[in-house]
C-alpha cells in the first residue's frame, strides 16, 4: 500500500468559501492543501453579489482593485408594489457610509473564484480539480482523508480539515453532524439575459400579484440577472430555456421585457439551514457547508467568507505553534451566532416578498412603503440598513475573545474595526485605519498622549514579545483626527490602546495603555504561547 501523504490543512471545496480560506491560510504563511470534484472552475455566474464587508477583506488582500475593474458597483434598489412603486434606497444619500464600498457589488461568483485561484497559484498552491473526498476518519491527533483521483484512491494524513464543500457537504456527513433546514416552499428560477436598450444601473424588485422578479444589473450594459418564482403547478423542464419563464417575467413587471440572449437559467429549490455543529475535534465546515440561505438576498457567499477570515488566522496561530488550540473553540462560539441572525433576517425578508397569500400582498405594499419611507428620511436608520445588509455590522461582543475595560460603548471589544480616515502624524499623509491593518498579524492601535520614551519602550516590548505578530500605530491628537477620537470617546489628553485581530475585529479595549495587561490578554484570552522576555523598564 502506498504511504500516506501528509498536509497541514486539508479543504475540501473550492468554492469561495474553500479559496478564501486558502489565501487565507497563504497569508499566514501556510500551504493548504485544496481540492474539488469538479473538473474545473465554475464558469456559471451563480452568486453575483460581494458586500462591502468582503470588498474590505479583498482589499485588505490587495485584491480589492481587481474585483471592483471587474464588477458593478450599485448604489441604489428601487421596489415595484401591485401597480404602483413602493419606494427605494439610495445609498448615495449616506453622508457617511462607513466603508471604502459604499455600494452593493455585482459580479459573477465565476469572476470572484478565479482571482482567488489566481492567488493561489502565484503561491505555488493550484486547486486539485477532479479529486473528491470518500472517507473521513479522526483521532485528536490529526484525520485520515481517502481521495479518489482518476478512479486511484490515495490517503492523506491531515493535521486539520476544513470542510467548503457546500450544503451537500460530505465532510459534514461524514462527521455524522446534524443539518437542520428546510425548503421553502415552490420552486424558483435565475436567469442571466441581456436586454434591449436598458442601461439601468440600479436593483429591482417587482412584488405583483402575479408574481415576484428581482432584476440585477450585472457585467455590461444590459446584462441582467433575473430571480424570482415560478407559479404553483409548475412542471419541472429537463433544460430551463428563456422562453419557458418569459411569461412568468412579463407577469410580474406587467410589461414584455425585450430580452434578446439569455446565457444561462436554472431551476432551483431554495432551502435555508444550519449545521447543528461548525467544527467537531479536528474538523471545521464552512460556508454552505455550515449553513444555507436564500442566493437571493446575496448573503450566503458573503458569510462563507467571514467564516474562512474567522477560522484562518486561529487555525495558522495554532498550526505555527504561536497559540493554543483553545482559540479554535471560539471559531464556532463567534460564527454560529452570526449564521442564525442572518438566517432570521432572509426567513424574514423572504418570506414577506414571496411567501404571502395573494389577498395579503396589498397590505404588504401599504407596510413596505412606510418602511422605506422612513428609512429612507432617517440617514441614521438608512445607514443600520445598508451596515446590515453589507455585513458591517457583524460584531463579536459576546464572544470569549471581547475584552472591553473601557467607559466608552460606542466602540466595543468583539465590533469590526470602523473605516475612519485618518491623517498619519508620522508620514504626513491620509490614509484610513483599515490601511493600517493590512499587514498579518495583530494591530495595536495607541491613541492619544503618550511620550516619545513610553512609545519607544513599547515598541521594543512588541519587537521582542511579538516579532512580525503584532504592529504599532500611534496617533496622537490632533483636530485633523478629532472623528477618529469622538468615535473611539477618548478626550485630547487622554489615551486608549485598541488591540485589533488579523480579521479587523477588536480583541481589546482599554482607556489606558498598559502592556502587562495586553500580554495577559494575549496569554489568557488568545492562548498565546510567548517566546523573548518583558524588558525591566516597562
Amino acid at each position: 500500500m502506498e504511504p500516506a501523504k501528509y498536509t497541514d490543512v486539508l479543504i475540501v471545496g473550492a468554492g469561495p468559501s474553500g479559496l478564501m480560506m486558502a489565501a487565507q491560510m497563504l497569508r499566514y504563511g501556510i500551504t493548504p492543501t485544496i481540492i474539488d470534484a469538479k473538473p474545473g472552475p465554475d464558469r456559471t455566474s451563480k452568486a453575483i453579489v460581494v458586500q462591502a464587508r468582503s470588498l474590505e477583506f479583498f482589499r485588505q488582500m490587495g485584491l480589492a482593485d481587481q474585483i471592483s475593474a471587474q464588477g458593478l458597483p450599485c448604489y441604489g434598489v428601487q421596489v415595484q408594489g401591485i401597480n404602483r412603486p413602493l419606494g427605494n434606497i439610495d445609498l448615495t444619500s449616506l453622508d457617511d457610509p462607513g466603508s471604502a464600498f459604499p455600494f452593493i457589488h455585482i459580479i459573477g461568483q465565476d469572476q470572484t473564484e478565479r482571482l482567488l485561484i489566481r492567488r493561489l497559484a502565484e503561491n505555488a498552491c493550484p486547486v486539485a480539480w477532479e479529486t473528491q473526498l470518500v472517507e473521513l476518519q479522526q483521532d485528536d491527533q490529526g484525520a485520515t482523508a481517502a481521495l479518489e483521483h482518476n478512479g486511484v484512491i490515495q490517503h492523506w494524513r491531515c493535521k486539520w480539515v476544513v470542510g467548503a464543500d457546500g450544503a451537500n457537504s460530505r465532510v459534514r456527513k461524514s462527521l455524522g453532524i446534524r443539518f437542520d433546514g428546510k425548503p421553502y416552499a415552490g420552486r424558483f428560477f435565475v436567469a442571466d439575459v441581456h436586454v434591449q436598450d436598458a442601461h439601468q444601473r440600479n436593483i429591482h424588485f417587482f412584488l405583483s400579484r402575479q408574481g415576484t422578479l428581482g432584476i440585477f444589473p450585472f457585467g455590461t450594459s444590459g446584462h441582467y440577472r433575473l430571480a424570482g418564482k415560478l407559479p404553483e403547478g409548475w412542471e419541472k423542464k429537463e433544460e430551463l430555456q428563456y422562453t419557458h419563464i418569459k411569461p412568468v417575467v412579463d407577469g410580474a413587471l406587467g410589461i414584455e421585457l425585450r430580452v434578446d440572449r439569455c446565457t444561462w437559467a436554472s431551476e432551483v429549490i431554495i432551502h435555508q439551514g444550519i449545521a447543528e455543529q461548525f467544527a467537531r475535534q479536528r474538523c471545521f465546515l464552512i460556508g454552505d457547508a455550515a449553513h444555507v440561505y436564500s442566493p437571493i438576498t446575496g448573503q450566503g457567499m458573503n458569510a462563507g467568507i467571514q467564516d474562512a477570515i474567522n477560522l484562518a488566522w486561529k487555525l495558522a496561530g495554532v498550526i505555527d505553534g504561536r497559540t493554543q488550540p483553545h482559540l479554535l473553540h471560539t471559531y464556532q462560539q463567534e460564527r454560529m451566532p452570526v449564521a442564525k441572525n442572518i438566517s432570521r433576517m432572509v426567513d424574514k425578508g423572504f418570506e414577506l416578498a414571496t411567501g404571502l397569500p395573494r389577498w395579503l400582498k396589498p397590505l404588504r405594499d401599504v407596510l413596505l412603503t412606510k418602511l422605506l419611507r422612513h428609512v429612507g428620511n432617517e440617514p441614521a436608520r438608512l445607514y443600520a440598513l445598508f451596515a446590515r445588509q453589507g455585513q458591517l455590522s457583524t460584531h463579536y461582543r459576546k464572544g470569549g475573545l471581547a475584552v472591553h475595560h473601557a467607559t466608552g460603548v460606542r466602540i466595543q471589544a468583539g465590533d469590526r474595526l470602523p473605516f475612519l480616515p485618518v491623517f498619519d502624524e508620522k508620514t504626513k499623509t491620509q490614509t484610513d485605519l483599515h490601511r493600517w491593518c493590512e499587514k498579518s498579524g495583530f494591530v495595536l492601535l495607541v491613541l492619544g498622549t503618550i511620550s516619545h520614551h513610553h512609545l519607544h519602550i513599547i515598541g521594543q516590548w512588541m519587537r521582542q514579545k511579538y516579532p512580525r505578530q503584532m504592529h504599532l500605530y500611534y496617533l496622537p491628537y490632533s483636530p485633523r483626527n478629532q472623528a477618529v477620537f469622538d468615535l473611539f470617546e477618548v478626550k485630547p489628553e487622554g489615551t486608549k490602546s485598541v488591540l485589533v485581530r488579523p480579521d479587523m475585529h477588536i480583541g481589546y479595549i482599554n482607556d489606558m495603555l498598559n502592556v502587562s495587561l495586553i500580554d495577559t490578554y494575549m496569554e489568557e484570552v488568545i492562548g498565546w504561547e510567548f517566546f523573548g522576555y518583558l524588558p525591566e523598564n516597562t
